[in-house]
């Protein structure tokens, strides 16, 4: 088997089947094709020239370095591949992963994996740090069981918002959103990339990737929530509210009103993404999602890791 980039359209159009079939909604190029000329595509070859899988980097520079990172607003950036049959394929896959990414001319690689990928031993022996995160996934069996695992606080919320007359309704309106979304970011003194946000606002969204829903307080949009899905999962990508006239409840009347959509369009499950920030890693749990588990890969070269070992010790 082999990696190589990829470049030609036809390559493209049999990444792009398996990438549906095998992936998840970041790994198509419906989702990677906003991202721009830095997005770099692989593809996984077998020995016969067959492309069987494929993952996606995000290539940057800094003061003259070379960067490869997941691409922005991508939780997860592969591999994806047609399962094999056997463990030891599976592990020989990877294997070359942690080769080829490990050949690659950068100073800087850090990238998380994607879900369900837990054989990180071949990077491990290749010295990159492998660093655990989380996010919690609801199942969506129905509205009554999905409701009764939300811990009580977080009910309690939903209903308050609902007995002080919040209305929450599902909108194709997206410069609302995205206003409600800049305004979280700014009272925060957060960057957020809003070439790449209005690309996936307004070039990718659509009624058959994406949904959007607002609350609204005494008729003013004070909330909301935003996002996509792929063929069984949605993601909570982005989320918004105005701080002077917030409403403890708004935030999570949204995303109870976003779950019940994902169930209602016959999606499986409902992705929070995850956060180890305290805060957020306690709102998200108090959904009643399971905890599951994923890995970041990173590695630079020296006296570089030294130095992010101060600004980014989590990670190197």
């Amino acid at each position: 088997m082999q990696i190589k980039k990829i470049k030609k359209p036809d390559n493209k159009t049999k990444y792009s089947k398996i990438a549906s079939e095998e992936g998840n909604i970041f790994n198509t190029l419906e989702w990677l094709n906003i991202l721009g000329n830095n997005l770099k595509l692989f593809g996984i070859y077998e020995n016969d020239g067959r492309l069987i899988g494929g993952f996606s980097l995000f290539k940057n520079k800094k003061f003259g370095l070379n960067i490869y990172i997941n691409p922005p607003f991508t939780p997860y950036v592969g591999p994806f591949f047609q399962k094999p049959n056997n463990i030891d394929k599976e592990r020989k896959i990877i294997l070359l992963l942690a080769n080829y990414i490990d050949n690659l001319p950068s100073a800087i690689v850090s990238f998380s994996l994607n879900k369900g990928i837990n054989d990180v031993i071949p990077f491990i022996w290749k010295k990159f740090k492998t660093t655990p995160q989380y996010t919690y996934i609801i199942n969506l069996d129905n509205p009554e069981k999905i409701f009764a695992r939300i811990f009580k606080n977080r009910r309690n919320d939903i209903s308050k918002a609902v007995k002080d007359g919040l209305i929450v309704k599902k909108t194709s309106d997206f410069s609302m959103v995205k206003r409600l979304i800049l305004k979280t970011f700014l009272r925060q003194k957060k960057k957020i990339n809003r070439l790449f946000l209005d690309k996936i606002l307004f070039n990718f969204a659509s009624d058959n990737n994406a949904f959007a829903f607002i609350a609204f307080k005494n008729k003013k949009p004070i909330a909301t929530t935003f996002c996509i899905y792929d063929k069984n999962t949605a993601y909570y990508l982005l989320g918004g509210y105005d701080y002077k006239n917030k409403h403890h409840g708004a935030g999570a009347l949204c995303l109870w009103e976003s779950i019940k959509y994902a169930q209602k369009i016959g999606l499986e499950y409902f992705d929070f993404e995850g956060s180890i920030v305290p805060q957020i890693e306690k709102y998200f749990r108090g959904f009643g999602g399971k905890l599951i588990s994923c890995f970041r890969i990173s590695k630079a070269k020296l006296p570089l890791e030294i130095i992010l070992k101060l600004f980014k010790r989590e990670l190197f």
